[in-house]
């Protein structure tokens, strides 16, 4: 998985000097917070050295990220961002088996046809899945992003007085994330043919499905944890703020209304999920028969018993920091809370090492 990260918009990373060792940062910039973490590598084991989640106030996320620069602990020599949700895309497509190199130069004639983006308006990329393959047909990655939301990123990062080492996509991100620490239930993921694992976001939720840890299939799902404050602040008559607290820590007595509250919410994207494994099932002859959620809108209760049911696969949270040290000067307790949302950041962290 390093190596498909160092391929992804390596136009970007190219006019960005690469720097190794250290401590190396994951900066996950989102709409309603961003989360740092700082980590380093000692043998085979990850230590988290630094952790900072910020909530956006009013919008200004260059405020909110300079506050998180002032409390970062540890001089950094690599720092690694993402972008994700609408005007990016990724896509998987079989072709004819080639070098990389012959991959690039078809890529450039032809990435016209896999976008629904005009050639000038976006960066874009692609990597072979199984560059090792003996067969007639290889698995080829492809991934664009608008070229505004890259040069806006940039742009931001610049103004605070970042150097940012490598700008990719979130899915990535994760799937890297995961790959790197692996799951707690190790033998129940590796027994199953295909993994979904769904990153449930506060506007928008990414599933991808992984084949032998590679990832085959990606696609956002518009519906989060937004939607799901919403409903509970409706259906229980208080605020949103009260509902986003509620969503994450109800009382015993609240816990079944609040997920009845959501559970039109929770339908429609067990549907989308259905659906998609469906169309995976079909196109590539695998059954996904486990589910994995991470992310922030993953924290309201019953959530996997509810997918389990709905979809009938096995469903499980995945914790990101349930394989890492975490420093003595952590805010332990704050790194616990958060710790489903910190994936994409972690997947960012984890470019430096193989």
């Amino acid at each position: 998985m390093h190596i498909l990260l160092e391929n992804y918009f390596k136009f970007i990373k190219r006019l960005i000097p690469h720097k190794t060792g250290g401590i190396s940062v994951g900066l996950d910039i989102g709409p309603a917070e961003c989360k740092l973490v700082a980590i380093s590598k000692n043998n085979n084991s990850f230590e988290l050295k630094d952790l900072m989640v910020e909530p956006v106030s009013g919008g200004n996320i260059n405020q909110t990220i300079g506050k998180i620069l002032k409390r970062i602990k540890y001089p950094y020599q690599t720092l690694y961002t993402a972008v994700s949700g609408r005007g990016t895309l990724i896509r998987y497509i079989d072709m004819p088996r080639m070098s990389f190199d012959e991959l690039l130069m078809s890529f450039d004639i032809e990435a016209d046809k896999y976008f629904p983006f005009p050639r000038d308006q976006i960066y874009s990329d692609c990597y072979i899945l199984d560059p090792q393959g003996k067969g007639k047909q290889m698995s080829v990655m492809i991934a664009a992003s608008r070229r505004e939301m890259i040069d806006q990123r940039m742009k931001l990062l610049s103004e605070l007085g970042i150097q940012a080492d490598f700008i990719g996509i979130n899915p990535v991100a994760l799937t890297n994330a995961f790959n790197v620490l692996g799951f707690n239930e190790e033998k129940e993921v590796k027994s199953a043919t295909a993994v979904a694992l769904l990153d449930m976001g506060e506007s928008v939720s990414t599933l991808t499905i992984l084949v032998d840890k590679l990832p085959r299939f990606t696609r956002d799902i518009f519906i989060g944890g937004q939607d799901f404050t919403k409903k509970i602040s409706n259906a229980l008559g208080v605020s949103f703020d009260e509902a986003e607290k509620l969503k994450s820590n109800p009382n015993k007595e609240n816990e079944e209304k609040i997920l009845a509250a959501c559970e039109d919410a929770l339908m429609n994207m067990g549907l989308e999920i259905k659906l998609s494994f469906d169309y995976f099932s079909t196109e590539k002859n695998t059954d996904i028969s486990y589910l994995l959620l991470t992310g922030g809108a993953s924290l309201l209760k019953g959530i996997p018993e509810f997918f389990q049911k709905k979809l009938d696969v096995k469903v499980s949270l995945w914790d990101p920091l349930s394989r890492i040290v975490l420093s003595k000067d952590l805010p332990i307790k704050e790194a616990q809370e958060k710790s489903l949302t910190l994936g994409v950041a972690l997947g960012l962290a984890f470019y430096d090492y193989d």
